[in-house]
């Protein structure tokens, strides 16, 4: 016999089990990119200086949410910045970026939270890292 608590807890989990199975998907069609195929584009942000160029590697337009690899050249800084959208995650794949925190060089990673400053980051040798954000990207240059 089921209690009441039980059959609120089973019908819970089936009313989730819809809802889940009828959301959009993340993406409909999986993918493999070779990223060395993909052209580098620049990257226009603003009060970043020019110079930050991008390979794309996948773009959910539906979500807004993106992959890519991002390269700043030697002598680059990006200025402390935010985001009030998105958080992001990185991945040093070739270089040295110095931060307040200290050098981050191939193998760190580092995830910035919605609404946290973060930077500057400036490229003491060509760097490249993956780069993901886990929501719609926009960019604010911190005061």
């Amino acid at each position: 016999m089921r209690t009441p608590f039980t059959q609120a807890l089973l019908t819970f989990a089936s009313l989730t089990f819809l809802a889940l199975a009828a959301a959009p998907a993340a993406g409909t069609k999986s993918l493999k990119v070779n990223a060395a195929s993909v052209a580098w584009t620049p990257v226009s942000l603003p009060g970043v200086p020019a110079g930050l160029m991008q390979r794309i590697l996948h773009d959910n337009k539906d979500n807004k949410l993106s992959s890519g690899i991002v390269r700043f050249p030697k002598g680059f800084t990006e200025p402390r910045h935010y985001h009030t959208t998105c958080g992001h995650s990185i991945y040093i794949l070739k270089g040295r970026l110095r931060s307040p925190e200290g050098d981050l060089t191939p193998g760190t990673f580092i995830y910035s939270a919605v609404k946290e400053q973060h930077g500057p980051f400036t490229a003491v040798e060509e760097t490249e890292f993956l780069f993901y954000n886990d929501a719609p990207f926009d960019y604010h240059v911190a005061k």
